[in-house]
């Protein structure tokens, strides 16, 4: 009588393993993905809330701007934070009112070029080189492969 053991032999491992490491490749590419439009989904999130904190700003008015062209409020992303700022003079660098995460290496992108810094005016109109923008402000969030398009309004 011949007794056989109970148990996985070594090339049955190496092919249980090559089957695990093949669909692990498979799915990589799906899985980085959907973490870029997570990140493109929170990005979204963070400057619309940023948006309506600045344009919230800009109708209290507190720092008095007069006229259509003068900046009331402003949004600046540095250093992946988003930042609702009371602007001083024609720079981003006043006092900090709202603040929020950015995520890392998702680009802001307005008229093909990076967009830092957005200006409204006391009447809650973005600036656009110091002039009220007539329509919306369209804008596209970037990382990687995937893009997502919105408006600012």
């Amino acid at each position: 009588m011949v007794k056989r053991q109970s148990g996985l032999s070594l090339i049955e491992l190496m092919i249980v393993v090559s089957i695990i490491s093949v669909l692990a490749l498979v799915s990589m590419p799906y899985t980085q993905s959907w973490l870029h439009e997570s990140q493109l989904n929170n990005a979204k999130s963070q400057l619309s809330r940023a948006f309506t904190e600045a344009k919230a700003l800009a109708l209290r008015n507190p720092i008095d701007a007069h006229g259509t062209q003068s900046n009331a409020a402003c949004v600046s992303l540095k250093n992946d934070t988003l930042l609702v700022r009371e602007p001083n003079a024609n720079a981003c660098s006043g006092n900090i009112i709202w603040q929020g995460s950015w995520p890392q290496g998702v680009l802001l992108i307005s008229n093909n070029t990076n967009l830092t810094t957005i200006f409204i005016n006391n009447r809650g109109r973005v600036l656009i080189n110091g002039t009220p923008a007539n329509a919306n402000l369209d804008y596209t969030l970037s990382k990687g492969s995937i893009n997502d398009s919105g408006q600012l309004y």
